[in-house]
């Protein structure tokens, strides 16, 4: 007998919700094979089994379950299944409990925020599973009703304020600020984008450029333990915050300071797409050491973003802002400039090491070349 446990998805959950089994209970399993769709608050995870047997559910659809619990076992033979229900104290679930929370799909989930139909609705449906019809059927019943005044945040809402309630209670964060000419590094990335066809903008070149500073400043890209100690990374896995109007993400571009600029911009149109259907997979959003907040609506100019628990430091960027200067001969000239802003865990770095940090950025971005 071999228990499948459910394995760490999204450190910001405790819990999540068993949508379905792939396979029906007491399946033959060949192999390696994906058995179950989990969800967190923010993606949907297959769960493969650990090898060939004989599968027996202990959870069944629709039911919520937390990291590390088991989920099902695999029985080498149906005899040996067979005696284990016979001296099991409970039968294998296979179906929610009542009053259980019901596990609702990423599509219904992203219809029932657009129409604002709140989770007391969702779950006086009755259902293990709600799809994009139930939430349907709930809008147009709904159509004559009067408006109400109030309007529940979603899941995905709720956990992103954990998160940051959670940072603004830990983490005694302090900031600094850079103003940078872009002037540059936007013509580099206007070459990159005519050369290869991938979309080169500002926030790719300073995820390449806080990536290649890794190694001259590995603080920035440590997380502080239990103990007072920290925990450095050997790499630069760079997470970029993104909100394409379904909710906040944060993917993680792994590895980046080994990756060419247009393979970080083909990368982040990807999570754009995805981040606008809400069809990121857990591994895309986890394993970042330090993040990258862009902020380049026009008229943005300066942004102090929170530091995510478990890491450091958070650089954000404004959107460019054209300023005349006289150069040394006095003649006027327009200047192109972005303001970087650097908030830290100031348990971990001091401002002289937050203002090093900008300033090597601030020179890879006036001088970009190596960033190509």
């Amino acid at each position: 007998m071999i228990g499948i446990e459910l394995p760490t998805l999204n450190t910001n959950d405790s819990s999540y919700t068993l949508v379905e089994w792939l396979v029906p209970d007491g399946s033959s399993i060949e192999g390696e094979e994906p058995l179950a769709v989990v969800e967190t608050s923010k993606a949907s995870e297959e769960i493969e089994s650990t090898g060939p047997g004989i599968l027996h559910v202990l959870v069944g659809g629709g039911q919520d379950c937390r990291p590390g619990q088991t989920i099902a076992y695999l029985f080498e033979s149906a005899d040996e299944r067979d005696s284990y229900r016979a001296s099991a104290a409970t039968p294998a679930a296979t179906s929610a409990p009542p009053g259980a929370e019901p596990s609702i799909t990423n599509a219904a989930r992203a219809l029932a925020d657009r129409h604002g139909v709140s989770e007391a609705e969702l779950r006086g449906l009755g259902r293990t599973v709600i799809r994009t019809a139930d939430v349907e059927a709930l809008v147009r019943r709904a159509a004559s009703a009067p408006p109400s005044p109030q309007r529940r945040l979603s899941k995905r809402q709720r956990t992103v304020g954990a998160v940051v309630t959670e940072s603004m209670r830990t983490v005694p964060a302090a900031a600094a600020y850079a103003k940078v000419d872009v002037g540059q590094a936007e013509e580099l990335a206007r070459q990159l984008s005519e050369r290869t066809g991938s979309f080169v903008s500002l926030p790719v070149l300073l995820i390449k450029a806080v990536a290649r500073r890794h190694a001259a400043h590995p603080l920035m890209f440590a997380a502080l333990t239990d103990d007072g100690a920290v925990r450095e990374s050997e790499r630069a896995h760079v997470g970029v915050t993104m909100d394409a109007g379904r909710g906040l993400y944060t993917p993680v571009v792994h590895d980046a300071a080994e990756l060419s600029s247009d393979r970080i911009a083909d990368l982040l149109t990807g999570f754009r797409s995805k981040a606008f259907r809400g069809t990121f997979q857990a591994a895309e959003l986890a394993g970042a050491n330090i993040m990258v907040a862009p902020h380049t609506t026009e008229g943005m100019v300066l942004a102090t973003p929170i530091v995510f628990p478990g890491q450091t430091c958070v650089i954000s960027i404004g959107a460019v802002d054209d300023q005349v200067l006289l150069d040394a001969q006095g003649t006027p000239r327009t200047h192109r400039f972005v303001h970087l802003g650097l908030v830290y865990d100031h348990r971990v770095v001091n401002g002289r090491d937050a203002m090093a940090l900008l300033e090597d950025v601030k020179a890879e971005l006036e001088a970009p070349a190596a960033l190509g």
